[in-house]
C-alpha cells in the first residue's frame, strides 16, 4: 500500500471516530422538554403575565418562586421530582405559571398526591 492511500485511508479512520464521538457526546443530553404536554401546559402559559408565582424544580424537588424571573425559591416543598410523572416533570422544567395562592395550593396537593 502506497503512503498516499495509507494517508487517506488514516484521515478517513479519524473523520469517522470524530463523527461517531461527537454523535455519542450528543446523545448523552437529554432533550428539553420532549414530554411536554403542548396543550396542557399552554393553558398554563398563556397566563404567564398575570402569574403570581410559579412553579419549578430547584434540587431534586418542586419548589415556590414569587415571579418568573426570581433565582431563589420561596419555598421548597417536600415533593420529590423523581416521583412525579415525566410530564409533570417536564411542565416544571419549563416553569408552571400559577395566578393565585389558591390555584397554587391545588396544584401542590395535586403534585403531591
Amino acid at each position: 500500500m502506497t503512503l498516499r492511500a495509507k494517508a487517506a485511508l488514516l484521515l478517513g479512520l479519524l473523520a469517522a471516530a470524530l463523527w461517531s464521538g461527537a454523535e455519542a457526546v450528543r446523545s448523552l443530553a437529554p432533550e428539553k422538554n420532549a414530554n411536554l404536554p403542548q396543550e396542557i401546559y399552554q393553558s398554563y402559559a398563556r397566563r404567564a403575565e398575570a402569574a403570581e408565582y410559579v412553579l419549578r424544580g430547584d434540587a431534586g424537588y418542586v419548589a415556590v418562586y414569587e415571579k418568573a424571573k426570581d433565582r431563589e425559591p420561596v419555598s421548597v416543598t417536600g415533593i420529590e421530582l423523581k416521583c412525579l410523572r415525566e410530564a409533570d416533570r417536564a411542565m416544571l422544567e419549563a416553569g408552571i405559571p400559577v395566578i393565585n395562592r389558591r390555584e397554587l395550593l391545588l396544584l401542590l396537593e395535586d403534585l403531591g398526591s
